[in-house]
């Protein structure tokens, strides 16, 4: 029997742990991974973000008036 691949990572970015109240700074709240698999399914990894792309995001959200 062919023994099933696990699913690589295809894509990972920056996520809330918990979405941010109206008005929070977004600086102030925890960060984790979310990765996208290639089964296409997501999968949240409790760790820091690089800071590098978390900043940008914040930066983009600021910008949108999240």
């Amino acid at each position: 029997m062919k023994k099933k691949s696990e699913p690589s990572v295809v894509h990972s970015f920056p996520y809330w742990v918990e979405p941010p109240a109206p008005g929070q700074d977004l600086r102030s709240i925890d960060w984790c991974v979310m990765e996208v698999l290639s089964d296409k399914t997501l999968r949240i990894v409790e760790t820091n973000p690089d800071p590098k792309e978390l900043e940008a995001l914040i930066t983009a959200l600021e910008k949108e008036g999240v």
